[in-house]
């Protein structure tokens, strides 16, 4: 039975919005300060409640610690620069020691400035992302561990044009493996590798302002499964516009349309409006504001579905309170549309999320976070809600 008290939660968050949010984050110093290369170590330990882990229907609840090490090499040779930073994250819970899990995330990246009119970004990032065991069994499966997905990213993008010349041409690629470590053939299906372009072509109209025309490209190649049954080629065009009005408002809007086309003749290929906006508002040094929508077409989740249509909003406020005490208050909606001949499920997830951070030291916050989710599906085991509380303590050199 669904949970009946997640409005009352929703307005709760929305209170304690107007008093905290997330944390001012501490000053780590490097390990090695006069050596080529920084090292930053730092810590982040929480401890708390999660009344749904496994965000379904009838999920159990758990006191739940996590402990998030993070170490970060940083370099810088004239203007370029250098970066890698690699974060596992231990999960414990009281409730099930099965759910316990190391989730692992590290990226390297690197910006180039090769002279006025050049300039290149290159970016790998590498996930390994483990479910609970609740989030990935189904109706007809039981399961000893939750699904593990692997993902490689590969991304680079070349900038032609000097930074405040008439026209500008970035040329995008990138490559996406994604992999499942565990619960085979169940997520055999799921597998692919997708190589992706792009081009974009921009027309400054004034000093801060600049049009843009872009199309991408992205296609989609399933290793497991029919043979082409779900493989597939994503095209966008788009016009929209990039800008800083002021040193307090910048943003970029983007908006044109997709088509998904399927390999196989049998299958019904897809269409959608396309769009992508974001605004970021700071009407005090101490006050941020940011607002962010999209649309487009994400890779079904089962062999039921040909695509999803995934509608986003999100609407953010940071404030520092005082040289100690910062907060954050976020909301965000998801709209998933299912599109396929087998299905006609569409799920509406409201997420609001709350945190407060007191810097005690340069060295030291602690702080608390909260999360309310609520998941309105018309397939009912999809229905669920999600509250979670922490307690927080990060630390550095």
């Amino acid at each position: 039975m669904k949970r009946s008290h997640t409005p009352s939660a929703l307005v709760l968050a929305a209170a304690l919005g107007t008093i905290a949010g997330t944390a001012n984050a501490v000053d780590p110093m490097p390990v090695n300060q006069d050596g080529p290369v920084d090292f930053i170590p730092t810590l982040k330990v929480s401890q708390g409640y999660d009344d749904n882990v496994s965000e379904t229907k009838d999920g159990e609840s758990s006191n739940v610690t996590k402990v998030a090490p993070t170490f970060l090499l940083r370099a810088q040779e004239r203007a370029n620069r250098y970066q890698f930073r690699y974060t596992p994250t231990f999960e414990r819970y009281s409730h099930d020691s099965d759910n316990n899990r190391v989730n692992h995330f590290a990226t390297a990246t690197s910006r180039l400035i090769l002279d006025a009119r050049n300039r290149v970004n290159l970016g790998l990032s590498a996930r390994r992302n483990q479910q609970t065991i609740g989030e990935s069994e189904t109706e007809t499966s039981t399961l000893d561990e939750g699904d593990i997905n692997e993902r490689l990213t590969l991304d680079g993008t070349y900038t032609f044009g000097a930074r405040g010349a008439k026209g500008q041409i970035e040329l995008d690629g990138g490559y996406l493996w994604n992999r499942y470590a565990n619960n085979k053939p169940d997520t055999n299906s799921e597998e692919y590798d997708s190589p992706r372009a792009g081009a974009t072509f921009l027309w400054r109209v004034a000093p801060r302002t600049q049009l843009l025309i872009e199309g991408r490209y992205a296609d989609f190649d399933y290793v497991n499964g029919d043979p082409g049954n779900r493989d597939s080629k994503n095209l966008s065009a788009l016009v929209g516009a990039r800008w800083q009005a002021t040193a307090k408002t910048s943003g970029s809007v983007r908006v044109g349309r997709e088509d998904k086309d399927f390999d196989a003749a049998g299958k019904d290929d897809t269409d959608a409006n396309r769009w992508e906006a974001q605004v970021n508002w700071r009407p005090a040094a101490h006050s941020r504001v940011r607002l962010n929508t999209g649309n487009s077409i994400k890779e079904a989740s089962s062999d039921d579905e040909n695509a999803i249509e995934q509608t986003t909003y999100g609407l953010s406020w940071d404030y520092d309170w005082d040289g100690q005490v910062s907060s954050n208050v976020a909301y965000r909606f998801r709209d998933k549309d299912y599109v396929g001949p087998n299905t006609d499920r569409n799920d509406e997830l409201h997420t609001v999320s709350v945190g407060v951070s007191y810097s005690f030291r340069r060295w030291l916050d602690f702080g608390f976070e909260t999360r309310f989710k609520d998941n309105d599906s018309n397939d009912d085991p999809q229905d669920y809600d999600q509250n979670t509380y922490f307690l927080t303590a990060t630390l550095s050199l």
